[in-house]
């Protein structure tokens, strides 16, 4: 075989020289291309996953730990600094006071035991009964004995606690027994972990808790007692500065009509009270009893009336009795001759009953503190109700009436509850006395026929309720506290329970 010749050796050299250049530059680019791509996919995700809230603050997709610091401006306010990663000292330290709002992580809880329960013993509720633990609840009955916040396991043979309440705080419920703080259910009949604060704490006691897990449970204010989160024109009230609570919560459920002159611009407010919701049960009997006989002109709900003071005390102010009785003058005439019912103005024994003037004997009933349904049957007897009162948040009574077809007769002047007087469709408003006997004379002339003008029941229904009123208020949750709370599959509202 011939020896290569000098020209076939370095073609052979200079094709493996190309070749060992080709593989190094593959080499490199390969390199490169596995460092580039994670970190434009870590990219990616940060980028496509932050987008603008309601307020204009960004804020990155709830799977990604977020932590929103609030920083103070010079008049109060205050101003979010967003998508900061490495926060230093001094943001730190500015920020803990709100940092409530934002940090905390869906279903992760590490502060129990709050102090202020240490006297009392802990319990959970077993469905008809209550026990130390979930464990304790079956008291040798198996599963039948196992309910409440607890669940059965088949597979251990045990009572523990519920897989359903996993989302929520375990100190929920201990918090829901105290009056200032109310629960809040889906549309499954599921807790959620938020809570309404209802009413100004009842100690200092109750501040400390509501301090205690703010940062792991959504505290809401809304309205539902008196004038709260305002101070009480109520002599007989308790006093504090409104500016005590118009600042405590990250968010306000009100029944103001110019909410942004006493909310700061930090809490998020919406147009919602407690009778905004859970109409269903007076809607259905006043469909069952749409054809009963009509026996009064109205009937006034006085709640709970101071009758052994002559119904001169807390409740009796909060329902405005004093101007009750200046009312029933007028209507008792005969010039109107009104037919009515005072409900609760009479004690609970049934032997003593609040003055009203003689002209109305054989004209206005006055009974005893009457349970739900009594009372909506007086409702469907009638043909509106009185709502005289001005210091009154949430008059359950107002949107109860409605549903079951009632117009109302309403002060103006009431602090919630004006949102449901449309007049001459839902019924009619007066100021005071001065024009409260020409809206009298309207009300009278347009339901004493047989046709009325009025649509209560149309515009509650187009209006309020649950399936309207618990729509809007998750999509507040969410909107605003969407990184926070955990909701349950299937939540589609959320509704204020246990009022």
């Amino acid at each position: 075989m011939p020896a290569p010749t000098a020209a076939a050796a370095d073609t052979t050299v200079t094709n493996s020289s190309r070749s060992r250049n080709q593989w190094t530059v593959l080499a490199c680019f390969s390199i490169a291309f596995c460092l580039l791509i994670p970190n434009l996919i870590i990219l990616w995700i940060l980028t496509s996953n932050t987008s603008p809230n309601t307020n204009g603050n960004y804020e990155f997709g709830s799977h990604i730990d977020h932590v929103r610091f609030v920083q103070r401006t010079n008049n109060g306010n205050e101003n979010d600094v967003h998508d900061v990663h490495r926060p230093s000292s001094l943001h730190l330290s500015r920020s803990s006071s709100r940092l409530n709002n934002n940090t905390q992580k869906k279903g992760v809880y590490n502060k129990t035991a709050f102090p202020g329960f240490s006297n009392t013993p802990t319990t959970v509720r077993c469905g008809g009964h209550s026990a130390l633990t979930c464990a304790d609840c079956p008291q040798g009955n198996g599963r039948a004995w196992c309910n409440g916040e607890c669940e059965w396991d088949y597979t251990h043979e045990h009572c523990g606690r519920s897989t359903k309440l996993l989302h929520i705080h375990p100190d929920y419920f201990r918090i829901i027994d105290r009056y200032a703080f109310q629960p809040v259910k889906n549309n499954n009949d599921e807790y959620v972990n938020v809570i309404m604060v209802r009413s100004p704490f009842r100690n200092k006691d109750d501040e400390e808790l509501y301090h205690y897990y703010k940062d792991e449970i959504l505290f809401l204010g809304i309205s539902s007692y008196e004038s709260f989160p305002l101070t009480s024109p109520n002599p007989y009230s308790s006093r504090y500065e409104s500016s005590y609570y118009l600042n405590m919560f990250p968010g306000f459920l009100h029944m103001m009509h110019h909410p942004t002159q006493y909310f700061p611009r930090s809490v998020k407010t919406i147009l919602m009270s407690q009778s905004d919701f859970n109409l269903e049960e007076p809607y259905r009997f006043g469909q069952k009893h749409e054809d009963e006989e009509i026996m009064y002109d109205f009937v006034y709900s006085g709640g709970d009336q101071d009758v052994e003071t002559d119904c001169v005390g807390w409740a009796s102010y909060n329902k405005n009795f004093s101007f009750v009785r200046e009312a029933l003058e007028v209507m008792c005439s005969e010039e109107y001759n009104v037919t009515g019912v005072l409900v609760a103005n009479k004690n609970k024994a049934n032997t003593k009953a609040c003055t009203i003037p003689s002209s109305c004997e054989g004209k206005i009933v006055q009974t005893t503190f009457l349970d739900q349904r009594q009372f909506f049957t007086y409702l469907s007897q009638s043909r509106w109700v009185f709502l005289p009162q001005i210091c009154d948040a949430s008059p359950r009574v107002s949107t109860q009436a409605l549903s079951m077809n009632k117009p109302l007769l309403m002060n103006r002047n009431i602090m919630g509850g004006w949102k449901y007087l449309l007049p001459g469709v839902t019924g009619e408003e007066f100021h005071d006395i001065n024009d409260f006997k020409v809206k009298l004379r309207t009300i009278l002339d347009n339901t004493r026929g047989k046709e009325s003008p009025y649509k209560p029941l149309e515009f509650v229904r187009e209006n309020y309720g649950n399936d309207i009123a618990g729509i809007r208020l998750l999509e507040f949750v969410k909107s605003h506290w969407g990184d926070r709370v955990e909701l349950p599959d299937g939540t589609k509202f959320l509704v204020p329970t246990g009022a």
